[in-house]
């Protein structure tokens, strides 16, 4: 694999987004000090505001990788997926500073640049020790320390007590408490990743999935149910460098999340041609800009907002020109599928080219993922899944 350094710039990715506490959270800040206070208070910022450092969302992260490719494909082989074991000792790190001396002497020696010393550390390093860094390798992952989002929230404060693992009892005089941040808190959730391949996008997708999942829990005390937490992402954006002229367009940037604007959509009337002919056109008109709007086609949702614009079950059928009918929202439906508005599919009716509720939940493991999230999900994770495939 060709070395990914950061002397070059090819590429960025931004991931922006919310983390939410689920359960309490607990990341201490030392001894208070105070003899008044807390045993052990959660960090806060300056203005006295709990925050999650980077550094502790680094970590967790960073572990999980680890486990997960010590028990890959690629490890005995020490091959394209494979992590070395830095909490072992620098000994058992995939380049050691002893290691990394010996290199930069031997290409030094032979007139060789720092360019080639750090190409040679690369081909030395883990798959982990790639992304996330080394005491050789600068990390091309960073994680801004998440600050509150909204207003300081009320802290909890619970108990503990020490053990005494060799009586299998409680120490005597060893009860303290300690300070947690309740549920539902929200902080500010930035990721920036420089030079990063699709793989490398798929794996930190998929260890925040397992983050959202409850799998990983972030900060201590996770053994007492502390440390669970939900990830939403606002905002994915891609930045690419452009060929060409730098100063024509030197980069190119998408958000991946977004939805097209208003401008990008095509010209003309969306509803030409898809309005039955009977009755009055704008009560037609007005029915199918709310069967756009619906999140599924449903007559109760469909005749809850019509009410609002005067159109009942009372003056419907005269308003729409429908004559005599029993069930006139039936019959309404029925009118919009003949014109090309809407499409039968069993007992339920879609709009035309509309995936129908259950094939569109069958699509997304995780049912709040937005289609577009589910597109990025697909792309990078699969890209990750598919060298796992080819490594075993």
């Amino acid at each position: 694999m060709t070395a990914i350094l950061l002397d070059a710039f090819r590429g960025r990715l931004r991931l922006e987004g919310v983390l939410t506490t689920h359960t309490a959270l607990h990341i201490g800040a030392g001894g208070s000090g105070d003899a008044l206070g807390t045993d052990s208070p959660v960090v806060r910022t300056a203005a006295g505001a709990p925050y999650v450092p980077g550094s502790s969302l680094k970590g967790v992260l960073r572990s999980a990788a680890e486990a997960l490719f010590r028990g890959g494909p690629g490890q005995e082989a020490r091959e394209t997926l494979w992590s070395c074991n830095l909490i072992a000792g620098e000994e058992s790190a995939c380049v050691s500073h002893k290691t990394a001396e010996a290199i930069r002497a031997e290409i030094e020696k032979q007139g060789g640049d720092s360019r080639k010393v750090a190409e040679a550390i690369w081909d030395r390093s883990c798959t982990v020790c790639h992304l996330f860094g080394s005491m050789a390798l600068s990390s091309r992952v960073r994680f801004a320390d998440l600050l509150l989002r909204g207003e300081t929230p009320l802290f909890e404060l619970r108990n503990g007590v020490g053990i005494d693992r060799d009586k299998e009892l409680a120490a005597a005089g060893v009860l303290y408490d300690f300070e947690t941040v309740p549920p539902e808190t929200e902080f500010e959730l930035r990721v920036t990743v420089d030079n990063p391949t699709d793989e490398e996008v798929g794996l930190l997708l998929y260890l925040f999935h397992e983050l959202d999942a409850g799998n990983l829990t972030l900060g201590g005390k996770a053994s007492r149910g502390l440390g669970r937490v939900r990830i939403h992402w606002d905002k994915i954006e891609e930045i690419k460098l452009q060929a060409g002229n730098p100063f024509a367009a030197l980069l190119s940037s998408r958000d991946l999340l977004a939805r097209p604007s208003p401008e990008a959509e095509p010209a003309g009337d969306p509803l030409a041609g898809k309005l039955p002919g009977s009755g009055d056109p704008e009560a037609w008109r007005a029915l199918a800009e709310i069967l756009l709007a619906l999140p599924k086609v449903d007559k109760g949702l469909l005749a809850a907002q019509a009410a609002e614009q005067n159109l009942r079950k009372e003056n419907l059928s005269e308003k729409l020109g429908l004559g005599s009918v029993r069930k006139p929202w039936d019959t309404v439906l029925a009118k919009f599928a003949a014109s090309g508005l809407l499409e039968k599919q069993g007992e339920d009716y879609v709009l035309a080219g509309r995936k129908p509720p259950a094939a569109a939940a069958e699509t997304s493991v995780d049912s709040g993922r937005t289609p577009a999230l589910q597109n990025v999900i697909d792309h990078y994770v699969g890209a990750m899944a598919l060298l796992w495939q080819e490594a075993c």
